[in-house]
């Protein structure tokens, strides 16, 4: 009953994902600073069997390497003076089933007040998340 119950979740989280542009970033995205979370942004075994789910349902070509697949998800973050994350922009992977679900991932979990450290004036953030299962 979770599980169903998650999925209609994630899919509503995944069409809404869907409406957002997803832009090229320039070569300036690596020198954006990383961004720093006040908690630890849970990415647990659930979350990559999701992913490995969504990207092979996808068929996405993603990097292999002695038996393990591994997905690299580097993401811009437009953080809020309060810390919330208000806007994730992800670099293009080819495999967008992917992408969404990471943004849909750092919506939820830092999507509230105080959830990233700012430094200075400084609005946009880099990050990443990689997620690995066996071939």
């Amino acid at each position: 009953m979770i599980n169903i119950v998650a999925a209609i979740a994630l899919s509503g989280a995944f069409a809404a994902a869907d409406d957002i542009e997803i832009n090229e970033l320039s070569a300036d995205f690596y020198n954006l600073e990383l961004a720093q979370f006040t908690k630890r942004l849970p990415v647990l075994e659930r979350h990559e069997r999701e992913a490995e789910r969504i990207a092979k349902k996808a068929d996405c070509q993603l990097t292999t390497d002695i038996g393990w697949v591994h997905a690299r998800v580097d993401v811009a973050l437009e953080v809020s003076p309060e810390g919330r994350v208000t806007k994730v922009v992800p670099v293009e992977t080819g495999c967008r089933p992917l992408e969404t679900y990471v943004i849909a991932h750092l919506t939820k979990y830092a999507g509230h007040d105080g959830a990233i450290k700012r430094t200075g004036d400084q609005k946009w953030y880099r990050q990443a998340i990689t997620f690995r299962w066996p071939e």
